[in-house]
């Protein structure tokens, strides 16, 4: 669970899905683009949203678990940390 205010890149919710959990986070910068749809649940800044989307996380716990284990490679093939350096790379030469 993140319940950020502000985040550029979470390097602790990569972490936690990168093991297959489920993720229940604040809809705030970059947490959008940094998992698939299906390995999170996106919430409003607030106590009573923060809350449902807990809930309902834990109340799809197994359904979750079973979606996220089977695409966990998936993230971990993207965020394989070869793979960002060359992209880095890549891109630093591209925009040159």
């Amino acid at each position: 669970m993140n319940t950020s205010l502000t985040e550029a890149f979470c390097i602790a919710i990569l972490e936690a899905a990168s093991t297959g959990a489920y993720i229940v986070s604040t809809n705030i910068g970059g947490v959008r683009e940094v998992l698939p749809d299906y390995m999170n649940k996106l919430v409003h800044c607030d106590p009573e949203a923060v809350y449902k989307g807990l809930k309902e996380a834990i109340d799809n716990y197994k359904k979750n678990l079973e979606i996220t284990k089977n695409n966990v490679h998936e993230l971990n093939e993207y965020y394989n940390w070869d793979k960002v350096a060359r992209r880095t790379v890549i891109y630093q030469i591209n925009k040159d």
